[in-house]
């Protein structure tokens, strides 16, 4: 700074112009300014623009050893030594004002200097707090990611139980409308056991109903013409007219019928065991050539009587001999009857002689169900019941594929107890074919 007495500069004037400078400067950095390494950049040249007045100012405040040029333009010349004497007078006559000027300066170049250290301390705080904000950021970051994996899959989460939920809930009303059903069916025979139990005694005593006369009613020969038949046929026959209804067993295996190739007419279809011809019937009836084959001799016969093209044969016998190939085999209520080697054998021949895309269509008895296993030995003739596992087992064995299970003739309603479909039907049949 510059003493105020000093005609060249005003010390005054002088430091306004510091704090105006100061000021303006100021007005110019964001207030915000530690956040940004731009605004540490501003405040360093505002410094170094202080330090430059205050060095400028200290030379001007030093002690004079040059006599100042503006006396130089009196009109006559000064010696050097009145200059000299001039210079010291000055330089006492200020020297106070100088020694203020001195320490004026000096609090400034302190005050800039301690200035400059707080700016060094807050650029290094900047950079710990920039670091701290950039860690900060990051953790966010990771803190944003993992909350929405997180989210995410708790969303499929949530959305897999509510799909296993719902399908619990449906299964559930499935269970309880079969226990409903159950139990309406189990309170059906609790009283009909109930009523049955009121009304039995140590023994039952059965009305009597004379099964042979209504065989024999139902019968198209005469009872004299009976004598000129084979007794085991004829008692066959009308041991079927009793206990089989023959309209029933027609008007069910026409369902049958559906399963047989179109595209193989040329070829006749086979019934082994045809009995009274029921599905020959439904054969003919749907222009469907075929033949049929019994070891009946008496039931044949009426066959051909009305116009049937039936054999009377064994048969494994009648394949084997057979030069006709077939656009498929039936064998209806009949494989119950055979032992298993001759059943083996039967459908072995059965695949040599059906030709390719023919079918195989076997009808029996059904073990899963307890009421047709209670009138299986009804029939003296058959031997043993067939599961239908093993039978789909044995065409399989034999080569046939594409193998259809069908369950058919429900067992009476009040006797429809079993949760497993299967145990309702009395019979079953197994469909399969030929493919090469």
């Amino acid at each position: 700074m510059i003493e105020s007495n000093n005609p060249e500069i005003d010390v005054d004037e002088l430091m306004q112009k510091i704090r105006e400078e100061v000021a303006r400067r100021k007005n110019q950095i964001p207030q915000s300014f530690a956040d940004s390494k731009s605004d540490t950049e501003k405040i360093n040249f505002n410094f170094n623009y202080i330090e430059a007045l205050i060095q400028n100012a200290e030379t001007r405040a030093s002690v004079r050893t040059k006599f100042p040029e503006k006396f130089n333009r009196f009109s006559f010349p000064l010696s050097d030594k009145i200059k000299q004497y001039c210079l010291k007078i000055i330089n006492f006559i200020f020297k106070d004002q100088r020694e203020v000027n001195l320490n004026l300066i000096n609090a400034l170049k302190q005050s800039t200097l301690l200035n400059r250290q707080l700016v060094a301390e807050i650029e290094v705080l900047q950079s710990k707090l920039d670091n701290q904000i950039s860690n900060t950021d990051s953790h966010l970051v990771n803190i944003e990611n993992l909350s929405k994996e997180k989210y995410h899959t708790l969303i499929n989460t949530c959305t897999a139980t509510q799909n296993a939920i719902e399908s619990i809930n449906e299964t559930v009303k499935v269970i309880n409308k079969q226990i409903k059903d159950l139990d309406t069916r189990v309170d059906v025979q609790e009283k009909g056991i109930s009523k049955t139990k009121l009304n039995l005694s140590d023994f039952l005593e059965v009305s009597h109903h004379n099964y042979l006369s209504s065989a024999i009613s139902l019968s198209n020969i005469p009872i004299e013409e009976h004598s000129k038949h084979d007794k085991e046929d004829l008692f066959y026959y009308l041991f079927e007219n009793v206990f089989y209804n023959s309209n029933s067993v027609k008007e069910k295996q026409k369902y049958y019928l559906q399963y047989i190739n179109p595209s193989l007419i040329d070829y006749p279809f086979l019934d082994a065991g045809c009995g009274r011809g029921e599905f020959i019937s439904n054969l003919k009836s749907n222009q469907i050539k075929y033949q049929g084959i019994d070891i009946n001799k008496l039931e044949i016969e009426n066959l051909q009587q009305s116009g049937y093209e039936v054999y009377e044969s064994d048969i494994i016998e009648f394949l084997q001999k057979s030069n006709d190939k077939y656009s498929g085999i039936s064998s209806l209520q009949v494989v119950e009857h055979l032992n298993f080697e001759y059943l083996n054998n039967f459908i072995k021949l059965a695949f040599e002689k059906i030709v390719a895309d023919g079918v195989i269509i076997l009808e029996t008895i059904n073990p899963h169900s307890l009421y047709a296993l209670s009138n299986f030995y009804q029939d003296p003739t058959h031997i043993k019941p067939l599961p239908p596992e093993m039978l789909q087992f044995l065409l399989e064995w034999h080569g046939f594929k594409e193998i259809k299970l069908i369950y058919s003739s429900l067992i009476p309603e009040s006797l429809r107890i079993f949760a497993e479909p299967k145990m309702n039907y009395q019979d079953y049949a197994l469909v399969g074919y030929k493919k090469l």
